[in-house]
């Protein structure tokens, strides 16, 4: 406002700055959980992922594990509907009825390899009979175990007297089993006959069976929530049944339409998936099959299956412009089936990143590179570059386009590229004759004339070394 009365005024004009980028490594995973009704959620620790979504979903959604396991910063959890869940009726001890039920905690087919087996016996109540006996009850051990895994669960003195405020089955095992619950009321519980195995050694025990998994419109409309988490920039759709390629391919199609419809939306993403196969040569069947399609500067290929979730874990525990190539993966076994030299060439070939354990390396990634043959963390580096892009155009967006504001946007633009180029994420050519970056920024009339201010980017990302060739001269 103007002055009347003769003095000073000062006008304060805070300097635009730059927000920081949301930290990279920040996996979407889509899968299978024991609480699906928690909705989309986010977990940076093993506890508050169990908190979440429940202790089955351990089993249900194992990539988060090994997500954790290697560094990833955060995920990021889309549940996936599915109403499908292994169970078993165990045959009462008296009669032909069933005693209880048994269903797996989480929906899936991953229960169908849960395995319980039943022992009964008789303990004193502390009570005499009129004979002057001890009066006498049944009780029963239940053992579970999951197939493929060293993990078991024993729960003893079970019993079925609703008037067991104790070790009444259902009670201790919605308290206490990561894997089961018994899906009827405690009153309607009977004691339990035991499993074939406890006599004969070579019979089987009890096995949950009848689950499916979710159908891909399923895991397609869980993949749809991700789309409002702008921080993700990483993708993993966990599938459990992996038997059909065609199936799995379709998944995996969505998964890059997902992320080449987020990068339209500067929000660029990689996704990962897994080639199934139990041995070199299905896995090489498997490749073929996938790999035909799926051919993608946004997606990579794993194999073997059961260590997709180590490779982003650790490709986001990386800085976004390294490589994950010859990085050591924690927290697995040997993979299974193990690849020799021959499978890993035939896949790298296909564009398919093998994990195998070389002697004095750990668990390794052979080559990170993407289903068209780039490096991943070329992708993430100019994923980078756009999200920071449009970071800071977005501070200009309402501001007068005139030389200033033309000229503060590409000052701001130029700090970040040359921060970007300090971490060493982008370089200048090998001769140094063409630099790190090139910018324009510019508005014609006619984009004057409709509020337009253009900006032309050009990077170099920075490359890993994957091969090194020698020559040795050996001289007389």
């Amino acid at each position: 406002m103007a002055l009347i009365i003769p003095g000073v005024e000062v006008k304060v004009v805070k300097e635009v700055l730059a927000p920081q980028l949301a930290p990279s490594g920040v996996l979407g995973l889509v899968g299978i959980v024991e609480n699906p009704a928690a909705g989309v959620g986010r977990a940076a620790s093993w506890r508050s992922f169990i908190d979440g979504f429940g202790a089955a979903s351990a089993f249900s959604l194992p990539e988060a594990a090994q997500a954790l396991g290697n560094g990833v910063f955060e995920l990021v959890i889309c549940p996936v509907a599915c109403n499908s869940t292994a169970s078993v009726k165990l045959p009462a001890a008296v009669g032909n009825a069933a005693a209880f039920t048994l269903v797996a905690r989480a929906p899936g087919p991953w229960g169908n390899a849960i395995s319980v087996s039943i022992q009964s016996r008789q303990v004193p109540t502390g009570k005499k009979l009129d004979s002057g006996e001890d009066e006498t009850r049944t009780v029963f051990d239940l053992t579970a175990r999951y197939a493929g895994s060293d993990y078991k669960e024993v729960h003893r003195n079970l019993s079925a007297d609703p008037a067991d405020q104790i070790r009444n089955a259902r009670d201790v095992l919605a308290a206490q089993s990561q894997l089961l619950r018994i899906s009827e009321e405690r009153d309607k519980l009977k004691a339990p006959k035991d499993s074939p195995d406890i006599k004969d050694s070579n019979a089987a025990a009890y096995a949950l069976a009848g689950a499916g998994d979710a159908d891909p419109d399923a895991y397609r409309q869980a993949l749809a929530q991700l789309e409002n988490e702008a921080d993700v920039d990483m993708v993993l759709v966990s599938v459990q049944d992996t038997k059909d390629a065609t199936r799995v391919g379709r998944i995996y199609a969505d998964v890059i339409s997902h992320c080449d419809r987020m990068s339209a939306r500067s929000q660029g993403r990689i996704g990962f998936g897994e080639v199934p196969g139990a041995s070199p040569a299905e896995i090489a069947a498997a490749a073929d099959k996938l790999t035909g399609t799926l051919v993608s500067d946004r997606f990579v290929l794993v194999a073997p299956a059961g260590v997709v979730g180590a490779v982003a874990g650790t490709t986001g525990s990386l800085d976004y412009f390294q490589s994950p190539t010859f990085k050591r993966l924690s927290g697995l076994g040997e993979p299974v089936p193990a690849l020799g030299v021959e499978a890993q060439q035939e896949l790298l070939r296909k564009n398919v990143v093998p994990i195998v354990a070389q002697r004095g390396r750990g668990i390794i990634v052979i080559r990170g590179l993407t289903t068209d043959g780039d490096q991943i963390s070329v992708r993430r580096v100019a994923d980078h570059a756009v999200r920071g892009v449009k970071t800071i155009g977005e501070l200009f967006i309402g501001r007068l386009n005139n030389e200033e504001g033309r000229g503060a946007l590409k000052q701001k633009l130029v700090e970040f590229l040359v921060q970007m180029q300090k971490e060493g994420a982008i370089v200048p050519s090998t001769d140094g004759t063409d630099p790190a970056f090139k910018l324009n920024v510019y508005s014609s009339q006619q984009d004057f004339a409709q509020g337009i201010v253009r900006v032309d980017l050009a990077v170099r990302p920075v490359r890993a070394i994957d091969y090194i060739y020698a020559t040795v001269l050996v001289q007389v």
